[in-house]
């Protein structure tokens, strides 16, 4: 009959084995393919990259001075359409500037009933009422100690029953 003791340490020992460097090695291998694939995946899409670059070359290099000057003309159209867009911009501060100036030199007693601008020029015309004569120079004062106003002048000055109209010109800095 067979020694029972030696079969139990031959089972004992197997279970003692570690499974730890099984594990490393196929960890190690696995890394090991991935690295490959990837080295391999890249010098495959280096190629593709470069061939689009000869490509890109060869597309610059081909181009013709016919389409060079098409780009150019259009190139000019759109300065054109920049300077116009300049001027408006230009013509625009200056209406918000002549409206800043209004707002800031009106009397409270005095409203204005309509206006005409010359905006190249910064001329302002302005048919206004006031509540009475003295209203009209309290207003008259204001354009004078303003700084914004270079020169005024009023006239058409009109007794009614509302109050006092009065046309006033206005030279804005």
């Amino acid at each position: 009959m067979p020694d029972v003791s030696i079969l139990q340490t031959d089972t004992e020992l197997q279970v003692k084995e570690s499974k730890i460097p099984g594990f490393f090695m196929t960890a190690s291998v696995l890394a090991l393919l991935v690295s490959i694939g990837a080295y391999i995946g890249l010098f495959f899409y280096n190629k593709i990259l470069l061939e689009r670059l000869s490509q890109l070359d060869s597309a610059i290099e081909n181009l013709n001075i016919e389409a060079a000057s098409t780009k150019v003309e259009v190139l000019n159209k759109i300065e054109g359409q920049v300077n116009i867009l300049k001027k408006l911009r230009s013509e625009h501060t200056n209406a918000n500037e002549i409206f800043d100036v209004l707002a800031k030199t009106i009397h409270p007693r005095v409203y204005y009933k309509s206006a005409k601008m010359d905006l190249k020029n910064k001329i302002v015309e302005v048919q206004g009422q006031a509540f009475n004569p003295a209203s009209l120079s309290r207003q008259v004062s204001i354009y004078t100690k303003s700084e914004k106003i270079q020169k005024y002048k009023i006239s058409n000055v009109k007794l009614k029953d509302g109050g006092v109209s009065f046309l006033a010109t206005l030279n804005i800095n």
